[in-house]
């Protein structure tokens, strides 16, 4: 399996989490915008996953930073929520419907208790194996 170079920014509490939806994988974990920004100034990340309480939730931010940038345009940005807190079905739809809207490729739900923590954990891995292969 090709190995694809992965920015994750998220909080320290879902690195395990990530790890074990990407095995194999070269991920660089930032904790603030600021370093995201810096990491995000050298080319060569081939996918992007970002946390809804990244940072204090910026989440949308560095979305929309990371599309503003001509060399990522047609890197997959996948956001994603680890902790584990009560979301209806309806607040997990509206983040999907506005990370789309922005411009990012999914909103997958990775906490311990979501019945589809398996497959979207299934569906990141295959991102990120496409994208090593770009």
């Amino acid at each position: 399996m090709s190995q694809a170079k992965v920015l994750v920014a998220d909080i320290p509490e879902a690195d395990e989490r990530i790890r074990e939806c990407l095995p194999g994988h070269d991920l660089h974990f930032v904790r603030t915008l600021g370093q995201a920004v810096r990491e995000l100034r050298r080319d060569g990340y081939q996918l992007v996953v970002i946390g809804m309480h990244f940072d204090d939730s910026r989440m949308f931010e560095l979305l929309q930073y990371v599309r503003s940038l001509p060399h990522h345009q047609d890197v997959p940005v996948i956001c994603v929520q680890c902790r584990e807190v009560m979301l209806s079905e309806a607040v997990l739809k509206n983040m999907e419907d506005a990370v789309k809207a922005l411009g990012g490729t999914a909103f997958v739900d990775l906490r311990d208790g979501s019945h589809v923590f398996r497959s979207h954990c299934d569906f990141l891995n295959k991102v990120a194996a496409r994208a090593a292969l770009n």
